[in-house]
C-alpha cells in the first residue's frame, strides 16, 4: 500500500439503484474502485509483473501530483475465486471514475503487449465501487500492514442503512481500541455504490493472517457477535477473503 494513503488502510468500485443516495447527499468519505480479477492459478503471477512493470510507476505519479489518494494490490491467500484484488481512491465519484478511464489508458495505450499479458493471465473480473462510510485511519506511520481480511456483506438494501448505524454504534469503538492496541493497522466499513451482489464490506488490515482472525474474534466476542441479532437480519450473508497486500 502506498504510504500516502491516510484514508484508510487496506482498501479494502453504471448504474446506482434506488437505494443509493445522490451524490450530493452521499456521507462517503472517499470512493474505491475496485477491481477482482479471476485468474488462471498456472499464470496469475504474470499479472503480478505486469502490475510491478507497468502499472506501479504510474500509479505512484498519480498518488504523488494528487489525482488519487491511493491505490493498491493484493493477492489471494484463502477465500472464493477471485485471486487479484486491485483498488484506486480519489475523494469524490467523478474522480475515482476519470481516474479509472485516463490512469489506464495511460498505462497501456501504448503497451498492448503488456495489455493482452495481463488479460490473458486473468481473463475474467468483476467491478465494484464502494463508498467508504467509516473508518479507522492508516494507524500511524509505522511498517504498512502485511495482510487485510475482507468480508463482502449480502444484505437487504432496504434497511442497510440501519446496518451503518450499528457498525459506526456497536463495532467501529471496539475496532478503534483494536488499532490504539497496535492488535489491528487499520479498518474500514465501505458501502455499494456500483457492482454485483456484495451490499457492504468490512476490511482489516494487520501485520499477519493469524493476527487480523484474532482480531475479529475479540471483536465478536466484544458485541456478541452482531449487535443484538439485529446486524445479522439485515447482512445475514458474507463472503470472507484473506488478502496479501503486494502494493
Amino acid at each position: 500500500m502506498n504510504k500516502k494513503n491516510k484514508v484508510f488502510a487496506g482498501v479494502m468500485l453504471g448504474f446506482f439503484s434506488t437505494a443509493c443516495m445522490a451524490q450530493g447527499e452521499d456521507p462517503a468519505q472517499a470512493y474505491v474502485y475496485s477491481t477482482y480479477h479471476v485468474c488462471d492459478l498456472a499464470t496469475q503471477e504474470q499479472m503480478d509483473g505486469v502490475i510491478e512493470q507497468y502499472d506501479k510507476p504510474v500509479l505512484d505519479k498519480a498518488v504523488e501530483d494528487g489525482r488519487m489518494n491511493a491505490w493498491g494490490y493484493y493477492a489471494h491467500m484463502t477465500g472464493g475465486s477471485w485471486r487479484r484484488l486491485q483498488y484506486h481512491i480519489a475523494p469524490t465519484m467523478e474522480a475515482v471514475l476519470e481516474n479509472q478511464q485516463t490512469v489506464f489508458a495511460e498505462i497501456y495505450q501504448d503497451n498492448p503487449a503488456a495489455g493482452q499479458a495481463r488479460s490473458a493471465a486473468c481473463a475474467r473480473h468483476d467491478d465494484y465501487i464502494w463508498a467508504l462510510l467509516d473508518g479507522s485511519g492508516d494507524g500511524g506511520d509505522g511498517d504498512p500492514p502485511a495482510v487485510s481480511l475482507s468480508v463482502y456483506y449480502v444484505c437487504d438494501y432496504t434497511r442497510e442503512e440501519q446496518a451503518d448505524e450499528m457498525v459506526a454504534e456497536t463495532f467501529a469503538p471496539v475496532l478503534n481500541q483494536l488499532v490504539e492496541d497496535d492488535k489491528l493497522a487499520g479498518w474500514s466499513w465501505l458501502a455499494h455504490r456500483v457492482g454485483g451482489k456484495y451490499r457492504r464490506l468490512h476490511t482489516m488490515t494487520g501485520a499477519s493472517h493469524a493476527a487480523v482472525l484474532a482480531a475479529r474474534a475479540e471483536v465478536l466476542q466484544a458485541t456478541g457477535g452482531q449487535a443484538g441479532g439485529g446486524f445479522g437480519d439485515i447482512c445475514g450473508s458474507h463472503t470472507d477473503y484473506l488478502w496479501d497486500i503486494v502494493h
